[in-house]
Protein backbone atom coordinates (compact mmCIF):
# COMPACT_ATOMS: atom_id res chain seq x y z
CA UNK A 1 0.00 0.00 0.00
CA UNK A 2 2.72 2.41 0.73
CA UNK A 3 4.54 1.57 -2.20
CA UNK A 4 1.74 2.34 -4.44
CA UNK A 5 1.20 5.76 -2.54
CA UNK A 6 5.13 6.59 -3.11
CA UNK A 7 5.33 5.48 -6.76
CA UNK A 8 6.65 8.14 -8.74
CA UNK A 9 3.28 9.66 -10.64
CA UNK A 10 3.42 12.25 -13.44
CA UNK A 11 3.17 15.84 -12.52
CA UNK A 12 0.00 16.75 -14.04
CA UNK A 13 -2.37 13.62 -12.88
CA UNK A 14 -5.77 13.47 -14.01
CA UNK A 15 -8.49 13.62 -11.70
CA UNK A 16 -9.86 10.10 -12.74
CA UNK A 17 -6.38 8.71 -12.01
CA UNK A 18 -6.20 10.22 -9.09
CA UNK A 19 -9.74 8.35 -8.18
CA UNK A 20 -8.83 5.73 -9.13
CA UNK A 21 -5.02 5.38 -7.49
CA UNK A 22 -7.00 6.22 -4.61
CA UNK A 23 -9.57 3.71 -4.67
CA UNK A 24 -6.86 1.20 -5.59
CA UNK A 25 -5.15 2.22 -2.18
CA UNK A 26 -8.24 1.93 0.15
CA UNK A 27 -8.80 -1.39 -1.40
CA UNK A 28 -5.73 -2.69 -0.27
CA UNK A 29 -6.10 -1.16 3.10
CA UNK A 30 -9.09 -2.70 3.80
CA UNK A 31 -7.92 -6.36 2.26
CA UNK A 32 -5.16 -5.55 5.14
CA UNK A 33 -7.48 -5.11 7.88
CA UNK A 34 -9.48 -8.05 7.21
CA UNK A 35 -12.86 -6.03 6.77
CA UNK A 36 -14.15 -2.43 5.90
CA UNK A 37 -15.65 -2.36 9.97
CA UNK A 38 -11.72 -3.23 10.87
CA UNK A 39 -10.44 -0.69 8.26
CA UNK A 40 -13.13 2.09 10.03
CA UNK A 41 -11.85 0.96 13.42
CA UNK A 42 -8.19 1.57 11.80
CA UNK A 43 -8.55 4.59 10.66
CA UNK A 44 -10.36 6.13 13.79
CA UNK A 45 -7.85 5.02 15.73
CA UNK A 46 -5.25 6.44 13.73
CA UNK A 47 -7.08 9.74 13.88
CA UNK A 48 -7.19 9.75 17.95
CA UNK A 49 -3.74 9.10 18.12
CA UNK A 50 -2.84 11.93 15.45
CA UNK A 51 -4.97 14.26 17.48
CA UNK A 52 -3.65 13.52 20.83
CA UNK A 53 0.00 13.73 19.55
CA UNK A 54 -0.72 17.16 18.79
CA UNK A 55 -0.21 16.74 14.76
CA UNK A 56 0.82 14.36 12.20
CA UNK A 57 4.83 15.60 12.87
CA UNK A 58 4.68 14.91 16.78
CA UNK A 59 2.58 11.27 15.66
CA UNK A 60 5.27 10.55 13.47
CA UNK A 61 8.36 11.18 16.03
CA UNK A 62 6.00 8.77 18.31
CA UNK A 63 6.01 6.04 16.60
CA UNK A 64 9.55 6.10 15.46
CA UNK A 65 10.18 6.10 19.20
CA UNK A 66 7.79 3.16 19.15
CA UNK A 67 9.58 1.34 16.56
CA UNK A 68 12.95 2.43 18.17
CA UNK A 69 11.95 0.52 21.39
CA UNK A 70 10.52 -1.84 19.74
CA UNK A 71 13.36 -3.34 18.23
CA UNK A 72 15.72 -2.96 21.11
CA UNK A 73 13.31 -4.84 23.21
CA UNK A 74 13.35 -7.58 20.58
Amino acid sequence: MAKRASESKPATQAPEDKFVELMLVAADFIKTCGSLDQAKKSLIDAGTFIQRAGGVANAERALGVLESLKEKIG
